[in-house]
């Protein structure tokens, strides 16, 4: 130990300098663990005034365990994935094709295949020059881009026979009846394919070209036909009617 007025090294028992007789300071005890200073004392890690002990304090599980929520239990928590259904607005879809009638299936049919003849040949063309003849052809939609329209009616009234049969009761509400609205679709769509039939290109007077009608084009009114007769028929056939019956 060294002295502090005269840096004199002295032993590490001596009380006094050899040298200038300073008394020195002794050393301090160790502290106890169970002391104040120790880990297990008052001061000490474990105790009140440290870190809580591994069991926690009051309130709280043991070490390893999940602290708690507040949430009774069963139910939702943030954070967690359990406890919380999000369910649908819609009822169940129970697809079953009796919950249409037969006009409704002839008009969904005769739809199809009037959407689809779209695509199909609708006008051909030919030009024969010094005995030699080229042809070619060009759909509905390609010669008439708005029949772009018939295409979006047709596939609305295909999805609205479709949602009939997969509902027992429509989970929406129409503003007219189902008789009106598929005198309504089908009657325009077989407006829209019979305009569009009878717009065939011109060939303009050019001499060696001539153009027709494509297969495309009949099937295209056969099928609006098909579809719209079943609807329409009983219409005019009961106005007919009203018209004698007043006559009379």
């Amino acid at each position: 130990m060294n002295c502090p007025q005269c840096q004199t090294q002295n032993g590490p028992d001596a009380s006094f300098c050899s040298r200038c007789g300073t008394q020195l300071a002794t050393a301090s005890a160790p502290a106890d663990p169970g002391g104040p200073g120790g880990p297990g004392g008052p001061g000490g890690y474990g105790g009140p005034a440290g870190y809580p002990p591994a069991g926690g304090p009051a309130g709280y599980p043991p070490a390893g365990d999940q602290p708690p929520t507040g949430f009774p239990p069963g139910q939702y928590q943030p954070g967690t994935s359990g406890g919380f259904t999000q369910r649908s607005s819609l009822p169940p879809v129970n697809f079953d094709l009796s919950r249409l009638s037969t006009t409704d299936r002839i008009v969904a049919g005769a739809t199809f295949v009037t959407m689809i003849s779209l695509w199909l040949p609708w006008f051909t063309a030919s030009y024969t020059l010094l005995g030699h003849t080229a042809s070619s052809s060009i759909s509905g939609t390609g010669d008439h881009g708005w029949l772009w329209l018939e295409f979006l009616l047709a596939l609305a009234l295909i999805a609205y026979l479709v949602a009939r049969a997969a509902w027992d009761q429509l989970p929406f509400r129409l503003p007219f009846s189902h008789e009106t609205l598929l005198i309504a679709a089908t009657g325009l769509q077989f407006l829209l394919i019979l305009i569009g039939f009878l717009a065939m290109p011109s060939a303009d007077g050019l001499d060696g070209f001539s153009t027709g009608w494509g297969f495309g084009a009949f099937l295209a009114l056969i099928a609006s036909i098909v579809a719209a007769a079943p609807v329409i028929y009983p219409l005019v056939k009961s106005f007919l009617d009203s018209r004698n019956a007043a006559r009379v």
